[in-house]
């Protein structure tokens, strides 16, 4: 049995790291620049709520200039009452009530987009392919500079969203949201700006800019009602031929977790949208082709790929125990050569990852950077909880919101 288990996290681990160095060489070679200026496009800025009055005023405050629509999906605690205190002639507060309240983000942001293509002639242009939609979360601050470097993409007719680089502001505050704020990072500049050559970079709510004329593409509900309605979008936005591309350069910095609790919560609900975007198999196989349809399906296979990673986790728990009750085991595995293979294999992506991050945040040394690395390697088994956790909820057919805690007043910094 043990046999059994380290061939296959042997197989598996040596499939993922090709890859992941596949993508840290192609990263590294020269990124997609846009196809001319930021020049004549309007952009309405989209805020959805659900109980943020802890950090929706600063929100507000940082946003900068375009009108601004505020969902409010049936808040109950003092979210209207602070938009409307610091809301000046720009801001517009659409207010869902009980029962058609609280059914899911992408319900929410359906009835905004609504109203706005009512309204499309009140908008600077009036013209579907030249208003962009940029989706905020509540606790999301721009960088001054994100929209100049993020609209030149706009340019080229086939684009239909522009994802900004996320970062966590209070990234300073614990080895968690440093944490959080590595994962971000490492997945823009190593595998985003990869999928922005191919066209399929991923979407991911907050930093969202969409052609509203691409959301209108999609019918009269562009978001699903998944927990990940930003993943669906963007396959579905490929499928129907946008290209999604990432803008590392442009960037938007959220509140980080800083409860191990917390963020495996938040994890499963991404684990759990990940399952439920399952259902696009069929679509990315009959419609997708080449690298396209490569990419869309490991995407859309990523919570398989989180199982087969465990497989590394439960051969070394199985040599522990080997190694404890029996003296042959202990004999051949307590060994340099099998530590350092085991070593290789499970901490080897950390000399990627570590130096990686240590360049494109510019606020540490090479040697932090590893040491981060290796934790990050160490951190990413959360997904292990959240895929149990997922699994679970999901079997037992609970779908509700569960919505990430804020944290007051948090003056995130800018990356």
């Amino acid at each position: 049995m043990i046999t059994v288990l380290v061939l296959c996290a042997l197989s598996a681990v040596l499939l993922v790291f090709t890859y992941t160095l596949g993508m840290y060489l192609e990263s590294a070679g020269t990124a997609e620049h846009p196809a001319g200026d930021g020049d004549g496009f309007s952009v309405v800025f989209l805020v959805p709520c659900l109980n943020e009055e802890r950090v929706i005023a600063g929100t507000l405050r940082a946003l900068p200039r375009g009108p601004v629509l505020v969902v409010d999906d049936g808040s109950d605690d003092g979210t209207a009452e602070v938009v409307r205190r610091v809301a000046g002639p720009r801001v517009r507060l659409l207010r869902r009530e009980l029962p058609n309240a609280r059914q899911g983000k992408g319900r929410a942001l359906n009835h905004a987009l609504r109203r706005l293509a009512e309204n499309l002639e009140d908008l600077p242009g009036g013209d579907a392919d030249r208003v962009l939609v940029c989706l905020m979360d509540a606790d999301g601050r721009l960088d001054p500079r994100g929209l100049d470097n993020a609209l030149p993409y706009f340019a080229d007719p086939r684009v239909g969203a522009v994802q900004m680089g996320v970062r966590i502001g209070n990234r300073g505050q614990s080895l968690l949201a440093r944490m959080q704020d590595m994962e971000f990072v490492v997945y823009t500049w190593m595998f985003q700006r990869t999928r922005t050559g191919i066209g399929s970079a991923g979407l991911g709510g907050n930093g969202q800019i969409m052609r509203l004329s691409a959301l209108l593409d999609l019918g009269d509900d562009p978001w699903s009602p998944s927990l990940t309605e930003d993943l669906d979008l963007g396959v579905r936005m490929v499928l129907a031929g946008w290209r999604t591309v990432c803008v590392p350069d442009a960037t938007v910095s959220q509140q980080g977790l800083v409860s191990t609790r917390a963020l495996a919560r938040q994890r499963s609900r991404w684990y759990q949208g990940h399952l439920q975007a399952l259902r696009l198999v069929p679509s990315v196989v009959e419609r997708a082709s080449g690298r396209m349809a490569a990419d869309l399906l490991n995407v859309l296979l990523s919570p398989l790929l989180i199982f087969v990673g465990a497989f590394m986790t439960l051969s070394l728990v199985a040599s522990l125990v080997g190694v404890a009750f029996s003296p042959l085991a202990r004999e051949q595995l307590i060994q340099p050569v099998p530590i350092a293979s085991w070593y290789a294999l499970t901490f080897g992506a950390a000399y990627l990852f570590g130096p990686l991050y240590a360049r494109i945040t510019g606020d540490m040394g090479r040697l932090r950077g590893l040491c981060y690395g290796h934790l990050f390697i160490v951190y990413n088994l959360i997904w292990l909880v959240a895929a149990w956790r997922g699994l679970w909820r999901a079997a037992r057919g609970r779908r509700v919101w569960m919505k990430t805690e804020r944290l007051a007043d948090p003056s995130p910094e800018h990356a």
